[in-house]
């Protein structure tokens, strides 16, 4: 039989509270451990998802044997009497199906060998994004059961509820935020649910030095002197032999109920980890590796400060997997990390490297890659002398955020150097040739280009003449008045159809400055183009005094705090009187 109403006599008023905390379902092998009680777990459609050793040996089954049967059907078909019990009648389907927790007694489930163990059960379901997906099965032998057998199984699930709980909400913390971020939200979700404080300390890649990375305290006067310890911690010496230095060595986790005084730690280490347990409290301790592709990143460590509050061998179980979960995000950030450098490294390695001054024209350029900057892009820079006495600025995007791009940027780049440097001509007819010769090659699929020409005035001042592939206008800072586009309609991007191009021209005043950049600078989610280039033209105008290079790099991070493509930017300022080139 089933007693519906003994949650209303158990501690905390189960009926009180909402036990259905969102989990993932594959998340419950995970916390069975050999030490755990009898234990089952179901999927929404009450197959079975995981099994406790003893529940196994309780029952006569393997794990194998379980998995993925229906647990009504194999296991509890049947009443005291031997009567058939419907799935429809069964107390435990029931609460399944209205994800409610639940309780039986005087039952009985089918062991392997088919004879009947009387049993007495609690249920705790599971949801996740407010759909039910399966919920935990705590067992009970008759001939074993306690007075109070109910209280402690419930209790148990529920425990059990809370750890898969926390599992879910680790794992989405540590996908979607930074690296420090989300060791900061770990420690936030696992306080005050399953330790009183929480801390995380870290190997940096770089200096391979510990450091106490993240720490939670459940009162907030303690959590405000731990965070003021955080920082590099001493390096582990062969004399520390503390729980931290133990798993920085590569043993399991540990559980510490006995703390030494700091001043008797026989290493540095040891001995700022005890004044940490001294400060804050602990009456236990459970340390777990941060542990991923055979190298130790950290550790984490919960910390329990009520001796009637200890941990139970869940509690180390949950602990080791809390740890390996953190080490993954730790070595992804690592390894993205490593991905950026080397990403920037190969974008800069293919961008000329600019003189700051060519023929009195000053020249600031800047290079930012995208926000997942571990992709290689195609915009590119570049400023070189014409035949014909001028200065070429060049800013250009090859179609693209892969290897691909990066490498069909620096052909286009040379390849338009050398046509460009062929013979004096028009800058049209420049990006015509070019054209032609990458469509011959078939290096190109799409790029974007604005290819200008600066000469000096006949009387005063400089003369800009460009051509535009399909590329964002060029833009005008002069010493007087506001920041102007100048006019021009855009001609096709490179690629694209061997189609007429076409010459645009404008007065360049003494001391203005020319600015060329790619589509990252103007272009934002939500927002039109009209609207990026307004707010490009509005924070320039602000900073039209800056020195060229200075400029460039203003510009971008005012305009693009938060990158989602990468950007070029090239400045080119004229002198304040008639120039040479």
């Amino acid at each position: 039989m089933h007693d519906d109403s003994a949650p209303q006599r158990l501690n905390g008023s189960l009926q009180t509270r909402d036990t259905r905390v969102p989990v993932e379902a594959g998340l419950l092998p995970a916390l069975f451990g050999p030490a755990d009680g009898a234990m089952l777990a179901v999927d929404a459609q009450g197959a079975v998802t995981g099994v406790t050793e003893s529940a196994g040996r309780l029952l006569g089954y393997t794990e194998d044997e379980l998995l993925g049967k229906p647990l009504h059907e194999t296991l509890h078909a049947q009443h005291p009497d031997g009567r058939r019990l419907p799935r429809e009648e069964c107390a435990l389907f029931a609460a399944l199906v209205g994800t409610r927790p639940a309780f039986g007694a005087d039952e009985v489930l089918i062991r392997a060998d088919g004879t009947l163990l009387p049993v007495e059960w609690a249920f705790a379901p599971t949801v996740i994004a407010a759909l039910p997906v399966g919920g935990v099965v705590a067992l009970q032998a008759v001939d074993s059961a306690p007075t109070d057998v109910q209280h402690m199984r419930a209790v148990l699930a529920e425990q059990t509820n809370v750890r898969l709980a926390v599992l879910a909400d680790v794992s989405e913390a540590l996908a979607d935020a930074d690296l420090s971020d989300a060791l900061q939200a770990l420690a936030d979700l696992v306080v005050p649910r399953l330790a009183d404080w929480v801390v995380v300390d870290v190997v940096d890649e770089d200096t391979g030095r510990l450091h106490r990375a993240a720490l939670t305290h459940r009162d907030p006067a303690l959590q405000q002197v731990g965070r003021s310890v955080l920082g590099r911690l001493p390096d582990p010496s062969s004399l520390d032999q503390g729980s931290l230095a133990q798993v920085l060595r590569g043993a399991p986790t540990q559980h510490t109920t006995v703390f030494a005084d700091p001043a008797e730690a026989p290493g540095p280490l040891g001995a700022a980890r005890l004044a940490l347990f001294a400060l804050l409290g602990a009456a236990e301790a459970i340390t777990a590796p941060l542990k991923a592709r055979r190298r130790i990143l950290g550790a984490v460590t919960l910390v329990r400060t009520d001796p009637e509050r200890p941990f139970l061998p869940a509690d180390v179980a949950f602990t080791a997997d809390l740890g390996r979960r953190a080490a993954t995000a730790v070595d992804t950030a690592y390894l993205l990390r490593r991905s950026t450098a080397r990403a920037e490294q190969l974008q800069r390695a293919l961008l000329p490297v600019l003189p700051c001054r060519v023929g009195g024209v000053e020249i600031g350029t800047t290079y930012r890659p995208a926000g997942d900057a571990a992709q290689v892009g195609g915009d590119w820079y570049d400023a070189f002398c014409v035949p014909d006495g001028g200065l070429a600025l060049v800013v250009g995007d090859v179609a693209g955020h892969d290897l691909k791009a990066a490498g069909t940027m620096g052909s286009v780049r040379h390849k338009l150097r050398a046509v460009a440097a062929d013979r004096a001509t028009a800058p049209s007819d420049v990006l015509r040739r070019l054209d032609v010769l990458l469509q011959h090659f078939g290096t190109l699929e799409l790029a974007t280009a604005v290819y200008a020409q600066l000469s000096p005035g006949e009387r005063t001042g400089w003369r800009l003449t460009w051509s535009n592939a399909g590329h964002p206008p060029p833009l005008l800072l002069t010493a007087e008045g506001a920041p102007a586009y100048l006019a021009g309609d855009a001609d096709l991007p490179l690629g694209v159809a061997d189609l007429p191009r076409h010459d645009h021209s404008a007065d360049v005043p003494a001391g203005s400055t020319v600015v060329l950049y790619t589509d990252g600078l103007v272009e934002r989610p939500g927002a039109s183009l009209s609207d990026g280039l307004d707010v490009l033209r509005r924070e320039a105008g602000g900073i039209a005094h800056l020195p060229p290079d200075q400029l460039a790099r203003t510009l971008v991070a005012r305009v693009t705090p938060h990158l989602s493509d990468d950007i070029a930017v090239l400045a080119a300022r004229v002198p304040g009187g008639p120039g040479q080139p």
